[in-house]
């Protein structure tokens, strides 16, 4: 068993692999793990499969609980605060775990070594995948063949498993990029009432912040007519800072990062014993965290075609299952819930601005409703019936 790619997608596949007695190599073009952190929100039902593989605890003693998150106005206060816990009889993790990914990749990476049957090689590039019918052949570090039972290619959003097996990727670039900040500034010293998740919507410059266990992360939209040198320099950093809270002194930045925000799937997410999960098979724009979770939510079903063709189902029929239910899944939610946030965040029509935070006003004031939104917005409903549909359909092979 092949594992292309050592980001959370990757290692949480591998770690259950693993703790199925399946022997996993996991190759991995950087020379180490990756020290980005990049996604940093946790949905209650990734919290729910991680704690089965032992890792829960470990991860809320390093993470930051958000049982809250807000919606607010540029120049405004707080449009409506939403609680988690409203969810309480449904799951014991009612709330978002803010921590980077890049810490959820250190948690797995002892266990995994801890293992006889897994082997993890950094530095090893994958250069193509190879589909023989009944296994793969993943090429790596220009002509090395590994051959594999199954591949999983899981190594990001120019994965060259989807690329070199001919699958398109088809979908939008925005023309904005995305930057994200972190500094040390405490934000609630300047805004008391604000939740370690908070939605800023404006016409003009939308924001999010996100707390995290070391500091606060700022994401901002950076307009096409603006170059990739002013958005990045000190002074534009701190004259959009400045913009959302008035200090007598620089933000301190710790790091930040431009990247460009793409919503793509791949045409198909299996083919024989070769199966996509997460930025391979998939991206879309971070608002409302849903990226590595849907990833983590691919990883589960993937690990659960790999076991059911291992019981001896018809493993070309579970590979289909694996690829026809998760791309469905990507499509019919993933997509389609980020896309409608990154619409709500930025609308510049006044009426239809307001008739959103009325809705929004409606849902916190209305628990019944509340509920029902946060079943959809927490990934609850849609992750739980996917990987069920999955499991379901496998069995019955």
């Amino acid at each position: 068993m092949v594992i292309a790619g050592a980001g959370p997608v990757g290692m949480v596949a591998a770690l259950r692999l693993a703790q199925a007695g399946v022997a996993v190599l996991v190759v991995e073009a950087g020379d180490d793990l990756a020290v980005d952190s990049k996604a940093s929100t946790f949905h209650i039902p990734t919290l729910e499969l991680l704690d089965t593989l032992g890792i829960g605890e470990t991860m809320h003693e390093r993470g930051l609980r958000a049982p809250v998150f807000q919606q607010r106005e540029r120049h405004g206060g707080v449009l409506a605060e939403l609680d988690l816990t409203v969810l309480a009889d449904e799951t014991r993790f009612p709330w978002r775990l803010q921590l980077e990914q890049n810490k959820l990749t250190r948690i797995i990476r002892p266990l995994l070594e801890a293992h006889d049957q897994v082997e993890l090689r950094f530095g090893v590039h994958a250069d193509r995948a190879e589909d023989r019918g009944d296994h793969a052949v993943l090429v790596v570090n220009g002509g090395e063949e590994i051959e594999a039972e199954w591949l999983i290619g899981s190594e990001g959003a120019n994965s060259m498993v989807r690329q070199s097996l001919g699958f398109g990727f088809d979908g939008v670039t925005f023309p904005e990029r995305f930057l994200v900040m972190s500094t040390s500034q405490e934000f609630r010293d300047s805004m008391p009432d604000l939740a370690h998740v908070a939605y800023i919507n404006d016409p003009d410059e939308w924001c999010v912040l996100l707390r995290t266990p070391d500091h606060w992360r700022v994401l901002m939209p950076i307009p096409e007519s603006e170059s990739d040198e002013v958005a990045v320099s000190d002074a534009r950093i701190q004259q959009r800072l400045h913009g959302l809270v008035r200090l007598d002194h620089d933000f301190e930045i710790l790091q930040h990062s431009l990247y460009r925000v793409h919503q793509r799937v791949a045409s198909t997410f299996s083919q024989h014993r070769v199966l996509l999960a997460g930025d391979s098979a998939h991206m879309n724009n971070p608002l409302g965290g849903l990226g590595m979770n849907s990833g983590i939510h691919d990883a589960w079903s993937a690990v659960d075609t790999i076991l059911a063709a291992r019981d001896g189902a018809d493993a070309d029929k579970a590979s289909f299952i694996y690829g026809l239910v998760r791309a469905e899944t990507c499509h019919q939610y993933v997509q389609a819930m980020t896309t409608t946030n990154f619409r709500d965040m930025q609308e510049k029509d006044r009426t239809a601005r307001e008739a959103r935070n009325t809705m929004i006003r409606g849902l916190a004031a209305d628990p019944i409703a509340a509920r029902q939104y946060l079943l959809k917005t927490s990934m609850l409903t849609s992750a739980r019936e996917s990987i069920a549909r999955v499991q379901r359909e496998l069995a019955a092979l």
